[in-house]
């Protein structure tokens, strides 16, 4: 259990945990100089066996930066009130604090009691009662201590005890990621950096990525709570030494990622403005933002409404100057450039970057899917909305690439150009655009076929293609040069041509049909005199050339194609895999892989394949 001591300057956050540890946390010279915690102080006791740390924050309004690094919701808070003061402003400010981060649980601790009479202590106890009224720290016990005389230390240390003998951190499957807090260099062992473990779980040998730098460094060691460890998980205080990263790459604000280590200028938040906040919020406030150990200045943009009053909440989008690694339910900090007060906060719902304007309803029914409380609900919510981008999905919510999967797995979806799309829209796309193709050629069926984007159908631009293709394959479109028409719609043919295509059937309706020249040969004509009457049967689609020397009916092509998409997602597409799958020889498997190559929907690198392309240009003249 970590617990985060918060508190007004001067009320003796630092002497209390030096009582409760036997620890001095003010670790500068211009700490100890001044008598004031300017950063970060930790320290550790050992409790049945387990570590329990201490994290001293700031108190001074300065150092407020300071104050929210070092508090994380799996926390448990310890508010320090001093007797002879109350709660003062940077009490009161701590305490919102800690509630925006979405600390849950802790103790309060009235300190310097030895230096007030009975009296002061029952009115300040009635002043902390007051500050807390309808917090989580509301009714939670308040231990009366001193750091002079030593009297409620052991009570207070005894009721720590207890608690983190059952203190537990559950959190969800997400990545690993740690917020760093200080980063040195320790001779003979190298880089290390120290944080908060805000999600997942780390081992020795990880390979993590950096924010902002984008390295890739790897876990040489750990310790967790200031004890050599072979993991560490959400909730621990952890140092990690790390190889390929230099000191220069990494302070304050970076942070170690199992997943993507992008940062977002866009982040959606459910901002909750502080109830004391002294006027309305308005569209396009200035903020400065805080986000674990990171920060950064942008703009409040409203997304509901013009204005936010004390006590309200609302979707809002936090514009910022410069990224941060906002991930679905991290929490922000906000406050004021002006007032140089805390302005409210709340947890990340989104957080990418977006072209389409802020309150366009289609954009407010997507943030509202990614509002739902896990990443299952979401996904439904999503799903029943449209098209899923699975990326973006996939990095607001940090999760795991198998958890993903599994989640695509059991819908009624496919994923279609990194989207995942659900069965009933899909099959309405497909139906709409057969009945728009077929309602145009019965209009005018003299026209030579509909191009993708002479279709006037109520589907996004990206899948347009697709669709059609789809339904080319499925024998329900034909497909001519980029031109779209019904299955049963032939270019006539000739006597002379129609004579030879029957001809031509019996001995190409195979998986290997024969070459140019044994069909000459069984068709007893010159070779050359083949080549040219295959020509206009080409040009009607009624057979397929897939290289100078072999001929392939249409329908027989698309199995091929079928084949080759299905190596390229579960196996290697090699020749030889190939061959096997289609059941074609060598020779045969060379000319149709080379031939998908010239159509665009395979490219070749060294000895595999990988499909890049869509089927229809295989089908095409």
């Amino acid at each position: 259990m970590i617990v985060t001591l918060a508190g007004h300057v001067d009320h003796g956050k630092t002497s209390l945990v030096h009582c409760l540890t036997g620890q001095d946390t003010d670790r500068l010279v211009e700490e100890k100089r001044r008598g004031l915690t300017i950063d970060l102080g930790f320290a550790y006791i050992s409790v049945d066996g387990t570590q329990m740390g201490f994290v001293d924050v700031p108190g001074h309004h300065r150092f407020i930066h300071n104050m929210v690094a070092g508090v994380a919701s799996m926390q448990y808070a310890l508010l320090v009130v001093a007797a002879d003061d109350g709660p003062m402003p940077q009490s009161h400010e701590h305490l919102q604090i800690l509630e925006l981060i979405g600390v849950t649980d802790g103790v309060i601790a009235l300190t310097k009691c030895d230096r007030v009479d009975v009296r002061r202590e029952q009115q300040a106890e009635a002043e902390i009662r007051a500050l807390t009224a309808g917090s989580f720290l509301q009714d939670k016990p308040i231990f009366h201590t001193s750091a002079t005389t030593g009297s409620g230390i052991v009570e207070l240390l005894a009721h720590l005890g207890d608690v983190h003998t059952r203190f537990l951190v559950s959190a969800a499957p997400r990545n690993f990621r740690l917020a760093v807090d200080r980063a040195f260099n320790i001779k003979g062992t190298g880089l290390v950096v120290t944080g908060t473990v805000h999600a997942g779980t780390v081992a020795l040998e990880d390979e993590l990525a950096v924010f902002p730098d984008m390295s890739t460094v790897r876990v040489r060691g750990i310790h967790t709570q200031n004890r050599p460890a072979s993991c560490a998980s959400v909730g621990d205080r952890c140092a990690i030494n790390l190889s390929g990263l230099s000191l220069q790459q990494v302070a304050r604000g970076s942070w170690l990622s199992g997943g993507s280590a992008e940062g977002h200028t866009q982040l959606v938040i459910e901002l909750a403005v502080s109830k004391d906040y002294p006027r309305e919020v308005r569209h396009w406030t200035p903020v400065h933002v805080y986000h674990a150990t990171s920060h950064a200045t942008g703009r409040l943009a409203l997304l509901e409404r013009n204005v936010l009053s004390p006590g309200e909440k609302g979707m809002a989008e936090v514009a910022l100057d410069e990224p941060l690694l906002g991930k679905r339910g991290d929490r922000l900090v906000l406050r004021d450039q002006s007032l140089d007060l805390t302005l409210g906060g709340g947890p990340v719902l989104h957080n990418r970057w977006t072209t389409q304007r802020r309150r366009d309803p289609a954009r407010l029914r997507e943030l509202h899917a990614y509002a739902q409380p896990d990443p299952q609900a979401g996904f439904t919510k999503l799903l029943d909305i449209g098209p899923v981008d699975l990326s973006a999905f996939t990095d607001c919510w940090d999760l795991p690439r198998a958890d993903v999967e599994a989640m695509v797995q059991t819908a009624a979806c496919s994923t279609h150009d990194g989207y995942v799309i659900a069965d009933d829209l899909w099959a309405e796309w497909l139906s709409r655009t057969l009945n728009a193709v077929q309602s145009r050629h019965s209009a005018d069926s003299t026209l030579h076929g509909l191009k993708a984007n002479e279709l006037n159908v109520a589907l996004p631009e990206r899948f347009q293609a697709e669709v059609l293709n789809a339904l080319t394959i499925d024998g329900k479109l034909t497909q001519r040069s980029g031109h779209f028409l019904p299955a049963a719609h032939e270019a006539e043919l000739s006597t002379a041509e129609a004579t030879l295509f029957d001809q031509l059937k019996t001995y190409l309706n195979q998986k290997q049909p024969p070459s140019l020249g044994d069909l000459a040969k069984q068709l007893h004509v010159p070779i050359d005199k083949l080549q040219r009457d295959l020509k206009p049967l080409v040009g009607k689609r009624r057979v397929v050339q897939i290289s100078s020397n072999r001929y392939y009916l249409p329908e027989r092509i698309a199995p091929l194609i079928a084949v080759a998409d299905q190596l390229s997602e579960t196996a290697t597409l090699t020749v030889r895999e190939f061959r096997d799958a289609a059941g074609i020889g060598r020779n045969v498997a060379i000319e149709v892989l080379e031939y998908f190559d010239s159509k665009g929907f395979t490219k070749r690198n060294g000895d595999t394949r990988q499909v890049v392309g869509d089927p229809s240009r295989v089908m095409g003249t």
